[in-house]
């Protein structure tokens, strides 16, 4: 279980996993995501979780141009844990090493909607820096994985 000092929220949940991703043209690339989510509280109404997360996108042989990089994305946001019938939407700003045409500043913006139960998620998560810099291509991944609760 993961805890920080300073009365911060202890994770409840654990998500990993894995899938592809596809971007404007390019063939389809290997992707895997860890997600650590915090305590949901309830703000205004609605509930929101503290979400931090690290993806990778492998890199596409025989692509050409810069795509045969593979690139980390570490991000940070909020996840909406409980928005219909154990659907979720999640929003992250992020950081992306290295730039390929794809995804190409470091910013990076983060948005994912799935749906958790039982242990088991399915994601789709689309990263990109939503135009501030060209090309912007951008990721979208399906995503598989195992959600793992903490008491």
């Amino acid at each position: 279980m993961l805890s920080l000092s300073g009365g911060a929220a202890r994770a409840t949940s654990v998500d990993l996993a894995a899938g592809g991703s596809v971007t404007s043209g390019q063939r389809l690339t290997s992707v895997a995501a860890l997600d650590v989510l915090g305590t949901a509280r309830s703000w205004k109404g609605i509930e929101v979780q503290p979400d931090m997360g690290l993806s990778y996108v492998a890199a596409r042989r025989y692509q050409g141009g810069d795509f045969d990089r593979s690139v980390w994305v570490a991000a940070a946001g909020i996840r909406l844990p409980e928005l219909w019938h154990h659907m979720f939407f999640s929003f992250q700003l992020g950081a992306a090493t290295p730039r390929t045409k794809a995804l190409s500043s470091t910013q990076q913006f983060v948005s994912s909607l799935g749906w958790s139960r039982h242990g088991f998620a399915i994601l789709m998560r689309h990263v990109s820096n939503g135009g501030t810099r060209k090309p912007n291509l951008g990721e979208t991944m399906l995503l598989v994985g195992v959600d793992m609760k903490t008491p």
